[in-house]
């Protein structure tokens, strides 16, 4: 069996984006098919860019200290950290809300602080989070940790997704181990224990300013903080596995069959016969399984879930746009949208809600997913006065707007 090791990549001529635009900016100098073909659930990489400021497009130690001045972290939007144990909320809190001095007390005596929904406050996180999920099609999530000087948050372990790591202030020295299971899913969690002695080690690495770390899920790591303040960004990549939907689909196929509604005495399938008619039946659920409609449903809850991004929404409801034929229009950045053809209707998915379209739409609606700005009297598919209320509509419900 092949070793694993680390690939360590040298970004020796780094720019710090003036916003993050999406993917391609967490995994520069990588490309993000190659991200996709090399690294995703295989490899972990270093990225060595030691960048002061990089990161401050995204996230600063000043922003924390502002949100560490406010009243906005509830239980479940925080966790105070220290050797893997939890300090409970209510020590730290005052009629239900995080308190700022207990959090810098605590911080003070080497805990660490996690953010768990930063992103429902700090727009540029938010912002980034939901361009690659409309990029990617799958769940993001932006977790924050700042780390005391010389400090652990936790111990030895592995995460059940991929995860990106940016480290925005001061350095954190991380201890990475190979996967001695492949891909776990969140219900092997308990055999960590006993796996942790089975690791190898396969590298220890310094994060400064500007560096990215990635590990797939499984390998396992751990971190403790320098010298200095240290925060950063870890960024999970989460999505169902394929055994998930599988389950699920055959979950929903057995329901419906009465055969397999039956009480299973277990005498009764002692029976080498009995049990082969069972292998048969399960045999022929199987092939009866709609897979491809079970992505649509796990990929339609997934948009529906999302919140749709908000900036620009309040100024344009107080500034009504006319749109007219020749009105330059885009999809607007962050949002996520899919088209889900049912025999008698066309769903149309969009963040947090489902409209139901003429099924005559859909050619336009693919139109419209295809270019990076559009007229409305290019729309394809439709009569000419249909495209403007097309338009408009999409309009009204936050999926297009106007482009200068």
């Amino acid at each position: 069996m092949q070793a694993k090791t680390l690939d360590i990549i040298h970004d020796t001529a780094p720019t710090a984006p003036a916003a993050f635009a999406g993917f391609a900016d967490l995994v520069a100098p990588i490309d993000p098919d190659a991200f996709f073909e090399r690294y995703w659930e295989r490899r972990p990489f270093f990225v060595k860019r030691a960048s002061p400021g990089y990161f401050d497009a995204l996230l600063s130690l000043e922003d924390m200290d502002r949100y560490l001045g406010t009243r906005i972290f509830h239980e479940p939007d925080i966790r105070v950290v220290r050797q893997g144990k939890d300090k409970p909320f209510k020590q730290y809190a005052k009629d239900g809300v995080a308190d700022r001095h207990a959090l810098l007390e605590a911080y003070a005596e080497g805990w660490m602080l996690l953010f768990s929904h930063l992103g429902r406050h700090h727009l540029p996180l938010a912002d980034t989070v939901s361009r690659c999920e409309a990029e990617l099609h799958f769940p993001f999530r932006a977790n924050v940790y700042l780390s005391p000087p010389n400090s652990q948050g936790f111990k030895l372990h592995w995460d059940t997704h991929d995860v990106l790591i940016l480290q925005v202030a001061g350095s954190k020295t991380w201890h990475i181990y190979d996967d001695p299971l492949e891909l776990p899913h969140e219900e092997q969690q308990k055999l960590l224990p006993e796996l942790v002695g089975k690791a190898n080690k396969i590298a220890e690495i310094t994060l400064e300013p500007g560096d990215v770390l990635f590990l797939p899920r499984g390998y396992i790591h751990g971190a403790e903080s320098g010298a200095a303040n240290s925060l950063h960004i870890t960024v999970g990549m989460r999505n169902l596995t394929l055994g998930d939907i599988a389950l699920r689909e055959f979950r929903r196929a057995s329901l419906a069959h009465p055969a397999m509604r039956r009480v299973a005495l277990h005498r009764q399938y002692q029976d080498a016969q009995k049990q082969d008619e069972v292998r048969a039946l399960i045999h022929e659920l199987i092939d009866s399984m709609d897979l491809e409609g079970a992505l649509d449903d796990v990929y339609c809850s997934f948009i529906k879930s999302r919140q749709p991004p908000s900036a620009g929404r309040l100024l344009a409801l107080s500034r009504p746009v006319e749109i007219g034929h020749e009105s330059t229009l885009r999809v607007r950045p962050g949002t996520l949208f899919e088209l889900f053809e049912k025999a008698d209707k066309l769903n149309l998915a969009i963040d947090g809600r489902v409209l139901t379209l003429p099924k005559g739409v859909s050619q336009a609606i693919r139109f419209i997913r295809e270019q990076p700005r559009f007229l409305p009297a290019e729309l394809p598919g439709l009569e000419y006065e249909s495209r403007l209320i097309l338009a408009r509509t999409l309009h009204a419900e936050g999926l297009i707007e106007t482009a200068a």
